[in-house]
């Protein structure tokens, strides 16, 4: 539906600049001696516009425009505008008109033959074109900032209003590039974003043109403008210095070591490093310490030693999550030219031209419903195919967040340093509830990389990842012992399912064992029906081997190689409650012209061995524990989405 363009009031400041605002009067219409404030409107062909565009964020007036949390004045760049009137549905003006917004230092400026005049208040810029002449009548207008050839070629003179229908290809034209010099170095950065209007097209009546150059311009129609892309971020919600526990180990996990097949405890120069720190000695009445180095006790050294199975419980390996990429995955190929409205959250009602409840806003994309599950899905959606795409690089889009640990001694500390904050832009993607599915479903793929701590050993400027050393690989168990106290010698997940850490080397000997007799005590449950399912879906894996192997999942047992993980997160659009309910429409998805911020609170679950495959299973059955939170209406609309791992 469309909507007359009415008159309103802007701001106390905005409404000073037009009262301010000076032209020359140029009669349009012999009107005789009438003065100009007494002319009505309808009576001329003088007509001016005022745009809205939304600026990226409300920081832009500290002129700090870094870090994930502030938008880059690289969103609102402009270097042309493209104006078109339709007439009975087909394009009767088509105008270029000559307004730039262009940085300027830390600030920016905007220039330009046709700029009447422009002002912000801090969630938009508003600008004004000069007066123009048009032959009065009844138009539905298109405003294009930034065009590309595609849509410049779709609204010349002539052209039919249906083919802004067509869906276009989102792999080019939504945005160009510039280069900036920031805290990270210089790089490549988007800007000049192709922006359309908001909802529909604009309706223009006879009132809204006016006799002179200053009445028109006094009496601009106004439109809101929308950039056609999404934006994501990534970024650490927790806070520096988040200290890790056995109960909350968030990013480090514990790997039980089985002793029981060796003569020896392969100490140290093994590989398999102990802290040197004394315990008490777990003999029940004795008082003393037990250095778990030496495998004494300092009350009775020769009696209180290292057993075997007596002590074995204390045997273990920390291993911390570094390293974390992320990367955008299932991306939509095509998008409509202006925003297809569609039901709003709940799914009954229809968004309507000039609703302003923009939370509550959804679309309809080109690729809405029928993909899922079909080879068509390969033609209209982007994939991440392999794990080296999340490797960052040379021309790599995986962003990096550089969780680290840094400077400890026997502590467990996971703290975050400052990465790569860059947003990354993509296309609209939306579906019916029915297809709300990990194969037609935006996502943003996490890789991290587990490495294990090394006791007595700091990080120092030269070496700044020190304490930490590379693991070769490791088997994850989902079973045995779940009754140990604190989970101080296996992990937890979210939802309290319980896993081991285990090393290869004893898999191996688990592997060919018939009976539990020589398995270490707290994996006895459950342990050989996991490995034999493991063969059965692995049948060329080799134990033996293990080096030389790829990594692999089982539904109890996988395998991971060089310490890499990977998780999973659908971008949500609506929350629950927002939906009216799990997995309901308009759950997932992502809209032109929102902010997802993806905001990491926990680490406490094991990632997938192998990335996880995009499939035609539905994403949302039971509550998640990301829910969308506060959400910032004022310009570009933001959607919170805490994460846990």
């Amino acid at each position: 539906m469309k909507q007359y363009v009415y008159r309103i009031f802007l701001m106390l400041g905005l409404a000073l600049w037009l009262v301010s605002c000076t032209g020359t009067e140029t009669p349009i219409d012999d009107l005789g001696n009438i003065p100009e404030e007494s002319i009505p409107s309808g009576t001329g062909n003088m007509f001016s516009l005022a745009m809205r565009i939304p600026l990226p964020n409300d920081y832009m007036g500290t002129k700090t425009y870094e870090g994930v949390d502030r938008g880059s004045i690289s969103e609102i760049l402009i270097d042309g505008v493209r104006m078109v009137l339709y007439e009975g549905g087909v394009v009767k003006y088509c105008l270029d008109l000559d307004i730039q917004v262009q940085p300027d230092n830390n600030d920016f400026k905007v220039t330009g033959s046709d700029l009447y005049n422009w002002t912000t208040d801090g969630n938009r810029i508003f600008i004004q074109t000069i007066a123009r002449t048009f032959e009065q009548s009844n138009y539905d207008m298109l405003i294009v900032i930034n065009p590309n050839d595609s849509i410049k070629a779709k609204t010349e003179k002539g052209e039919h209003v249906t083919a802004l229908d067509v869906a276009f290809n989102t792999t080019i034209g939504m945005f160009r590039s510039r280069t900036v010099i920031g805290e990270e170095g210089t790089y490549e950065e988007p800007a000049y974003f192709l922006m359309m209007n908001s909802q529909k097209l604009v309706e223009l009546i006879p009132g809204n043109f006016y006799a002179t150059k200053e009445k028109a311009e006094n009496n601009p129609a106004f439109i809101n403008l929308e950039r056609v892309a999404a934006k994501v971020t990534c970024d650490y919600a927790g806070t520096a210095n988040t200290k890790s526990t056995a109960v909350a180990p968030y990013g480090r996990f514990v790997m039980l070591l089985d002793y029981n097949n060796q003569s020896e405890a392969p100490w140290g120069d093994e590989g398999y490093d102990i802290p040197e720190d004394c315990i008490k000695c777990p003999v029940q009445g004795c008082t003393g310490t037990f250095n778990r180095k030496t495998k004494q006790c300092s009350a009775k050294p020769y009696l209180h030693t290292y057993d075997g199975l007596g002590l074995v419980s204390d045997r273990v390996r920390y291993m911390v999550a570094t390293d974390l990429t992320w990367e955008i995955d299932v991306v939509n190929k095509k998008s409509y030219w202006l925003r297809h409205l569609t039901y709003k959250a709940g799914g009954t009602v229809i968004e309507e031209q000039g609703d302003i409840d923009r939370e509550y806003f959804y679309a309809e994309d080109p690729n809405f419903s029928g993909f899922s599950g079909t080879d068509a899905k390969k033609q209209n959606f982007s994939y991440v195919l392999d794990g080296t795409e999340l490797n960052p690089g040379t021309n790599s889009t995986a962003k990096k967040l550089y969780p680290q640990l840094s400077d400890y001694k026997y502590y467990n500390y996971w703290s975050w340093k400052k990465g790569d904050t860059q947003p990354v832009y993509i296309p609209e993607n939306t579906m019916v509830q029915n297809e709300q599915k990990k194969d037609v479903v935006t996502r943003v793929i996490f890789k991290a990389v587990l490495k294990r701590e090394q006791f007595g050993e700091k990080s120092t400027e030269v070496n700044p990842e020190l304490p930490l050393k590379p693991i070769e690989g490791f088997f994850v168990f989902k079973g045995g012992n779940t009754d140990i106290e604190n989970y101080k010698y296996n992990n937890y997940n979210k939802d309290n399912t319980t896993f081991f850490i285990l090393r290869p080397e004893d898999v191996e000997i688990y592997a060919s064992a018939s009976t539990t007799e020589h398995i270490h005590i707290y994996l006895r449950k459950g342990i050989l029906e996991a490995i034999r399912q493991f063969k059965e879906d692995h049948p060329d894996f080799n134990f033996s081997n293990w080096r030389n192997e790829k990594p692999a999942e089982s539904a109890n047992l996988s395998f991971y190689k060089n310490g890499e993980m990977y998780y999973e997160v659908p971008i949500e659009h609506f929350s629950v409650a927002e939906a009216q309910g799990i997995g309901k429409y308009g759950r997932f998805g992502v809209v032109r012209n929102n902010w997802y911020k993806l905001n990491i609170e926990k680490m406490i679950s094991i990632g997938s061995p192998v990335l996880p495959e995009s499939k035609p299973e539905f994403i949302e059955t039971v509550t998640r524990s990301a829910v969308p939170e506060v959400k910032s209406n004022s310009n570009i609309l933001i959607r919170n989405q805490s994460i846990i791992f």
